[in-house]
């Protein structure tokens, strides 16, 4: 694994998780716990145990591969370019939504939550001078979805000065230094991560989301300073045939910390499983054992993670030109996935589809709707780059 090398499993894994977010927010109107939502129908625990199995792994694993992709980023820019590359992919994309697409959700929000009649531009003035949780569900000002765009920016900008601080105390030049001091702070981050996974700052765990993104990028150094080590060595200009070397090809693959997990995966798959679907019953469909139902979530948290990360290790490790589109436009399907799912169920409801059928056309009407919307707009020279995409020429 070279410092550019293109790892497709972490741009598999990543398309992979963005697609499930309409699901995951189709989902989330027919919630049990009170929540809003910018549109909400009915309390229906089979429909939402779809939110409990995913929501304690998909945003950890996201932000673990944004992590593991720096490393690969910056290893091919300076810092500076890869702040400016940030700002092009995060920071334009953030306002752009901000101004345009998260005052769609609030809109919705407005009408159904409390019933006022707006349209989209007179509910501007109401959007930009209605402020409380930040949450838009009650019709005010809202980041929405978009928060993930705007802390993976933030967590860019302090990575680079963690990054380059770590490389100066852990001696960047020194293969065997490096490495032990990036395992030890491998460490230091996945306990750090456990110990935050329930602890709220503005009502989402963002001091675990940092450990797992440093965590991601901690990972792919480790894997790519180990097999740095294990590169036959050359003597001048000639390098030792590889019949002398017989272990030589399978280092890397000895050396690499996921290549190891993936040895594992079954059984990480199987705690996962059960774990994950315990909290589901415990959460929704048996009640009195909170304990159990807290340990279960953790779990799933715990051995979620690895096991995706494992099973993209053996089997998404490849591409394809769809998995490579998908791979490209996957921010821009975060970025329009939202207002899609809620206008469709919006305007479902209005034309008198019943809730649970309301679910199943929503799924069956935006995935396309904003998959085709991602086509349009990756297509469009002008309008690509306001969603992250280069300019073309």
């Amino acid at each position: 694994m070279s410092g550019t090398k293109r790892v497709h499993y972490i741009d598999n894994l990543r398309w992979m998780t963005v697609f499930l977010l309409v699901l995951y927010h189709a989902a989330m109107a027919y919630n049990t716990w009170g929540e809003l939502n910018y549109i909400f129908f009915s309390e229906v625990p089979a429909i939402i145990s779809i939110v409990t199995f995913i929501a304690p792994w998909f945003m950890p694993l996201l932000f673990l591969l944004a992590g593991m992709s720096t490393y690969y980023s910056l290893s091919k820019r300076s810092a500076g370019e890869f702040l400016r590359e940030r700002v092009v992919r995060l920071g334009i994309p953030f306002l752009f939504g901000i101004l345009v697409i998260t005052p769609i959700l609030s809109l919705i929000a407005d009408i159904t939550v409390n019933g006022d009649d707006h349209n989209y531009f007179s509910h501007y003035e109401i959007y930009f001078t209605y402020f409380t949780d930040l949450t838009g569900y009650d019709g005010g000002f809202t980041f929405g979805h978009l928060w993930f765009i705007f802390v993976l920016l933030l967590y860019s900008v302090c990575a680079c000065g963690i990054i380059k601080a770590g490389a100066a105390l852990f001696g960047e030049g020194k293969r065997g230094t490096g490495r032990a001091g990036l395992i030890v702070a491998a460490i230091l981050l996945s306990l750090l991560a456990v110990a935050t996974y329930e602890v709220k700052l503005i009502g989402k765990p963002l001091i675990m989301y940092f450990c797992m993104y440093l965590l991601g990028y901690c990972i792919t150094s480790i894997d790519a300073k180990g097999e740095a080590s294990s590169a036959p060595t050359t003597t001048g200009s000639t390098q030792v045939p590889a019949q002398s070397q017989p272990s030589a090809t399978k280092e890397p693959e000895r050396k690499s910390l996921v290549g190891k997990l993936a040895k594992a995966k079954w059984i990480l798959v199987a705690l996962f499983l059960v774990s994950s679907v315990a909290d589901v019953v415990l959460f929704h469909f048996v009640e009195g054992y909170d304990t159990l139902n807290t340990v279960c979530s953790y779990l799933s948290f715990v051995t979620g993670v690895p096991a995706l990360l494992a099973l993209g290790h053996d089997y998404l490790d490849r591409t394809s030109a769809f998995a490579a589109y998908n791979s490209k436009i996957s921010y821009v399907f975060y970025i329009v996935h939202f207002p899609v799912v809620v206008l469709t169920q919006y305007y479902l409801d209005r034309a008198g589809v019943g809730y649970i059928l309301n679910f199943v056309l929503t799924l069956l009407i935006a995935y396309p709707a904003t998959y085709g919307l991602c086509v349009l707009i990756e297509k469009t020279k002008n309008v690509r780059v306001l969603f992250g995409l280069k300019k073309k020429d």
